[in-house]
């Protein structure tokens, strides 16, 4: 089971398959803002990802096009809702950063 850790938080969870980063930090009261409820229809909930892009779902058309619109480019930027946990593979651990901005 993958681990996430949250910066600057440093707060470490376990993640299970399915669920986004946005419900994980939710459920364990670490706060990100989300907006639109997590239904990537903003950008609120956006993180920064540092590793374990592989463990999580690739952007959607959706979500590229949102993060484009509000000059978030490049592959680390996401949007917390979107990135749902897929499984697991040789490296096990997601580093998430929640931008001060956000907090």
């Amino acid at each position: 089971m993958p681990e996430v850790n949250f910066l600057p938080f440093g707060i470490t969870l376990s993640a299970d398959k399915g669920k986004s980063l946005l419900d994980l930090a939710f459920e364990n009261d670490i706060v990100i803002e989300h907006n639109c409820g997590g239904l990537c229809a903003c950008t609120s909930c956006r993180i920064v990802v540092k590793e374990g892009m592989n463990l999580i779902e690739k952007k959607s058309e959706e979500e590229t096009r949102l993060l484009s619109e509000a000059g978030f480019n490049g592959e680390e930027n996401r949007l917390s809702c979107c990135c749902k946990i897929i499984g697991d593979s040789d490296v096990q651990k997601i580093i998430a950063e929640i931008p001060q901005s956000l907090i």
